[in-house]
């Protein structure tokens, strides 16, 4: 196979290329059109808009109007491809309408240069020209078509980009089109004009500034001397006003005043007035009758929790969100009533979602292999605002299942709880495990940022092998009973994709296992922490650190082998295949995992296109099978490496790969990983 692609590609590498034949057929079975004079290369572009103009017309038999129209959009088609010399004309023969084409040469855009603005700000330039027809010939789309309209409008985008950076006196001259070096291209060249340089002055503001927070203050002065534009300013105001009103001033006003036809040394005038109005106290929730009694039950609970507080729109929105994510809404709006007293209503409106649901899913991963499952849910179950879920689940590592209830606002608090029963079957390497357990939790969203969890569970264990031993595999048979809490700080501006911010978290977990030799207690920490930072609109950094342990009255070989910490794998040290870091069995091919693992990632990622990013990350970590004191820097290893990252409304589908620099004899000189969401 690898041999005949080879041949393929040099054989294509040297072949001639043919001139485009005329084509003269039917578009379509039940088309009645028929394309004369279209080329091999316009062929299936002339086909998909004959089809979709007919289907747009509804028309059942042609008709002269009907010729002349398809004629019209066909011709414009061949115009945005670069055909500035096509016509189309039309006529009627029996019941088939025969389009004549005249295509002409076809031209495309060549090199594209601008006089008068600084040589580094070209190419930024060169993509609000070619903008229009990049978005509807797609922005990775190459050798694009000249065509005069779009880059007229471009022209003016230019102008208006250079005016936003303060530049308010810029102009352009008309484009000078020329032959270009490649065959049927088309040069273009702009003479601009910028004109002087328009920044802010020190902003005058006029009312009680004191009142506004400290970041809202270094926000006005952060302007002066900032390149003057509208946008700026009426942005300043907005952030102003929302300051104002995270203070719960509802009736907060800011406005921002300015003269760019008086400036004087390029500084133009600009007042910001603020009227800030007293603050509001949200009094009571109002739910529209529409809504059922679940949806009432779920609304009044979480939005009771904003009352006999002051109106802050950061609270409403994490109650807004805490209330879509119960799933029983599928639209909501909460609008804030003004009441006697500077005092606030809140009116929640909406739609409610399809109470019962039933899904599909279906992908890969590297650990797992192949994935495929099906989820049923119920919302609003009995009408009570509680929620329903079961879902199966096969991998390649075996199968799982589980029954989850969900009470959103519990007793009509701001708590959540969550019950469920799971069922798994989990076969790696060497050993199998199979479980049922019941967990039960208790989530309260202490603001938009801290969100607090205690949780206990049961669990019935069993674990097989033929290969590994006792002291490899650990008790057999065994019952789990934990209890934990973990704390969540999460200041990332995207959960899914994050550009910035930091997240942090710890998890604490204690219990006992029965069924070994020796019954085992434990307690079990964990703590992470992520940085992430945008270096300009297409770089990212992040940097990020975990450590767990696992403190037991026994040795690792005393706790069982699915309760054990792993290293290695695709949110980790990537260097390794999942759970491969450490000590392995007797055989050597079944990891057995320690009491102590750390961490380090950090990555620096550039978006290549819209949602598709190429990464190079270095990570470094260890696993212990002793106790967290026990680190040690030799115990570290290594990763480096590259990925690619497509994002999806899930998160982003990753493909990574890291390189093993400190390579160990018996180890893989890397490993490749297919995963969904972020690494850390």
């Amino acid at each position: 196979m690898n041999r005949f692609i080879l041949f393929h590609l040099i054989f294509s590498s040297w072949a001639l290329p043919l001139p485009a034949q005329p084509l003269r057929a039917p578009v379509a079975a039940g088309v009645p059109v028929e394309l004369q004079g279209v080329s091999s290369d316009m062929a299936a572009a002339s086909k998909i808009v004959v089809e979709k103009q007919w289907a747009l017309s509804g028309d059942q038999a042609v008709s002269a109007p009907l010729a002349d129209d398809l004629a019209f959009f066909l011709q414009q088609r061949y115009l945005q491809l670069g055909y500035r010399e096509a016509r189309v004309d039309w006529k009627l023969s029996g019941a088939r309408a025969v389009l004549l084409v005249e295509e002409g040469s076809r031209q495309t855009v060549g090199r594209i240069t601008f006089t008068g603005v600084d040589p580094g700000r070209m190419d930024s330039l060169r993509s609000y020209l070619t903008r229009q027809t990049r978005e509807r010939e797609g922005r990775l789309a190459k050798n694009l078509p000249f065509v005069e309209g779009d880059l007229e409008a471009g022209l003016g985008l230019v102008v208006r980009r250079l005016q936003a950076d303060g530049y308010l006196q810029a102009t352009a001259s008309d484009a000078v089109y020329m032959p270009g070096a490649t065959p049927g291209s088309m040069d273009i060249a702009i003479d601009l004009k910028p004109g002087k340089l328009s920044v802010f002055p020190v902003l005058r503001v006029e009312g009680d500034a004191s009142l506004l927070t400290k970041a809202a203050q270094e926000k006005i002065t952060a302007l002066a001397g900032q390149p003057y534009s509208e946008v700026r300013l009426e942005n300043l105001r907005k952030d102003l006003k929302g300051d104002l009103q995270q203070q719960g001033r509802f009736a907060a006003e800011v406005q921002a005043v300015s003269q760019p036809g008086t400036a004087v040394d390029g500084k133009v005038p600009a007042v910001i007035t603020i009227i800030p109005g007293e603050p509001f106290t949200v009094n009571e929730v109002r739910v529209a009758d529409q809504l059922s009694k679940g949806a009432h039950h779920v609304a009044e609970a979480v939005f009771a929790a904003a009352t006999g507080q002051t109106y802050a729109p950061e609270t409403l929105d994490l109650l807004y969100r805490r209330s879509l994510d119960t799933g029983i809404f599928s639209r909501l709006e909460v609008e804030p009533v003004a009441l006697s007293g500077h005092t606030l209503a809140l009116s929640v409106s909406g739609e409610e979602a399809l109470p019962r649901t039933l899904g599909f899913f279906g992908g890969y991963e590297t650990f797992y292999g192949p994935i495929a499952g099906i989820e049923a849910r119920h919302v609003n179950f009995m009408d009570t605002g509680n929620s329903l879920g079961l879902r199966a689940e096969l991998r390649g590592t075996g199968a799982n299942g589980s029954v989850q209830w969900a009470d959103p606002a519990i007793f009509g608090s701001r708590n959540a709880l969550g019950l469920g029963m799971a069922l798994e079957n989990f076969t790696f390497k060497d050993y199998t495990h199979d479980s049922a357990g019941l967990r039960g939790s208790l989530t309260r969203r202490i603001n938009r940022r801290i969100t607090a969890e205690i949780f206990s569970a049961v669990s019935l264990n069993t674990a097989e092998s033929e290969v590994l031993t006792m002291d490899e595999l650990g008790p057999d048979d065994y019952q789990t009973l934990t209890a934990g809490g973990r704390l969540i700080l999460d200041y990332r501006d995207n959960p899914l994709n994050p550009r910035s911010g930091w997240l942090a978290g710890a998890a604490v977990e204690g219990g006992f296992d029965q069924g070994g030799e020796n019954d085992i207690n434990f307690l079990r920490t964990d703590f992470n922490a992520s940085y992430y930072h945008p270096l300009g609109e297409s770089w990212r950094f992040a940097l990020g650190a975990r450590a767990s342990s696992l403190a037991t009255n026994g040795a690792a070989e005393d706790v069982p082998i699915d309760l054990r910490l792993f290293n290695g794998g695709g949110t980790t040290v990537r260097s390794f295949a999942e759970r491969e870091m450490g000590a392995a069995s007797s055989r050597g091919s079944t990891p057995l995992g320690g009491l102590a693992t750390s961490v380090v990632n950090a990555e620096l990622s550039y978006e290549i296109i819209q949602n598709l990013e190429i990464a190079t990350f270095a990570d470094a970590g260890s696993v212990s099978r002793e106790d967290s004191s026990s680190f040690r820097g030799e115990d570290l290893r290594y990763a480096v490496g590259m990925g690619i990252r497509y994002q999806l409304p899930i998160g982003p589908l990753r493909v990574d790969y890291g390189f093993n620099p400190d390579r160990q004899p018996g180890e893989a000189a890397g490993a490749l990983h297919v995963t969904f969401g972020f690494a850390f």
